[in-house]
């Protein structure tokens, strides 16, 4: 038991000791890794009906099970005693996803339904037809890969546009102007905002 209770110990000591190291390599890591996932995203929808590029898709899958990685180990950083406070501690915790106002989660949960409920408007119910109906064949289908395509490409607008401002609402919500009520007024703004960035994203990308 005892020789237990040093290993703890010793286990302890050298992730505080490395604590400091683990918290910048996330700081930087975790938004770089989310970007490549982020710009490689159309990688899984094309693994999904054989048309992925193996070396783009191992980057993606990659670049995942990095920011996951990394997430757990700032969130240990975090829960020691020796964990940054003010600004910093602020940023870290919105990249562990650790200490979230509810307002914050709820939005990120926002980001993550409502492009769907989006790409699966009344006119796309098809998709699930042809799913039931043809089985995994209906991923030979042109119409259907290129509908995957979309959802795909419909988060990858979203969360670009979006994450910089749930960013923004997350370090708000823990300024003391915000009080309990306006981080919660500001989730629709978010959304009203990610939509823009998504509008003036296309039209950069086809401009």
């Amino acid at each position: 038991m005892a020789f237990v209770e040093k290993d703890v110990r010793a286990d302890e000591s050298l992730l505080h000791e490395a604590a400091p190291f683990i918290q910048l390599i996330a700081l930087l890591a975790i938004p770089a890794a989310g970007g490549v996932a982020l710009v490689l995203s159309l990688q899984i929808p094309r693994f999904i009906y054989g048309k992925a590029v193996p070396l783009f898709l191992a980057a993606e899958i990659g670049s995942l099970i990095g920011v996951f990685v990394l997430v757990l180990g700032l969130r240990a950083c975090l829960a020691l005693p020796s964990a940054p406070s003010g600004f910093y501690r602020n940023v870290l915790d919105f990249l562990a996803m650790a200490r979230w106002h509810p307002s914050v989660k709820a939005a990120l949960l926002g980001l993550m339904v409502l492009p769907l409920v989006w790409a699966l408007r009344a006119d796309h119910y098809w998709l699930i037809s042809m799913l039931r109906t043809m089985g995994r064949r209906a991923l030979r289908s042109g119409d259907f890969q290129d509908e995957l395509d979309r959802f795909a490409v419909v988060y990858q607008l979203a969360l670009t546009g979006g994450v910089p401002l749930l960013f923004t609402l997350h370090m708000f919500s823990r300024t003391k102007a915000a009080g309990r009520v306006w981080p919660w007024l500001l989730v629709p703004v978010l959304f009203v905002g990610t939509a823009i960035a998504v509008v003036v994203l296309v039209a950069i990308i086809h401009s």
